[in-house]
């Protein structure tokens, strides 16, 4: 019985192990991310696949609103008016639980 202890005490020790060696990691990861800034160079407006377009004029569209435009630079214009942080939070904000 006592030579199956040291085996699982040796299996726990490595697990340790290896569970502290992957939090390190991990937060050396998440260190090395904090001066990394997303590059979005169209803002929140992405061209649409022509057979996804229903109208061919204007496949520019808006990601917060779902409007489309017919340049891009227009759209940059109206989507930045309605993608404010406030309105994108109050979006994702579920209403209060009524009281009992």
């Amino acid at each position: 019985m006592d030579k199956y202890t040291i085996g699982i005490v040796a299996l726990a020790l490595l697990s340790l192990h290896l569970v502290c060696c992957a939090t390190i990691a991990q937060c050396r990861i998440m260190a090395d991310t904090d001066s990394d800034k997303i590059n979005l160079p169209h803002g929140l407006c992405a061209y649409l696949p022509k057979h996804r377009c229903t109208n061919p004029d204007a496949c520019v569209c808006c990601t917060v609103d779902g409007i489309c435009y017919v340049t891009m630079d227009e759209c940059e214009k109206e989507c930045k008016k309605t993608s404010s942080s406030e309105d994108i939070l109050l979006a994702m904000t579920p209403p209060p639980l009524s009281a009992p």
